[in-house]
């Protein structure tokens, strides 16, 4: 299971791609270890540098990024591996390109 399972792709232009999480499907989320389960969104800039930003039902977003010469906000393990994980869904399940 990924998060392909649990998003549908709503966004895809040439600035970034958006996948915005299906209704009942936050627990599924929780159960792969490293979302909340109150995501509702999650943004992918293109481009050298990445920023992913991922957008919660009632708190605010929260982006970080990664990519290209001192490009890199510093941050903990799980975000790490969620920006991966959300980067794994664009680039290889759904065949867009964020990172150049």
């Amino acid at each position: 299971m990924s998060i392909y399972d649990f998003t549908e792709l709503i966004v895809n232009n040439s600035q970034c791609a958006i996948l915005k999480v299906k209704d009942g499907h936050q627990q599924d989320l929780i159960a792969l270890g490293i979302f909340d389960g109150d995501e509702t969104m999650f943004r992918l800039t293109k481009g050298k540098i990445v920023t992913c930003t991922v957008f919660y039902k009632e708190r605010e977003p929260y982006s970080w990024q990664w990519g290209g010469h001192g490009g890199e906000t510093i941050v903990d393990q799980s975000t790490k591996i969620k920006g991966r994980l959300i980067q794994y869904c664009f680039e290889t399940e759904h065949d867009i390109k964020c990172q150049f």
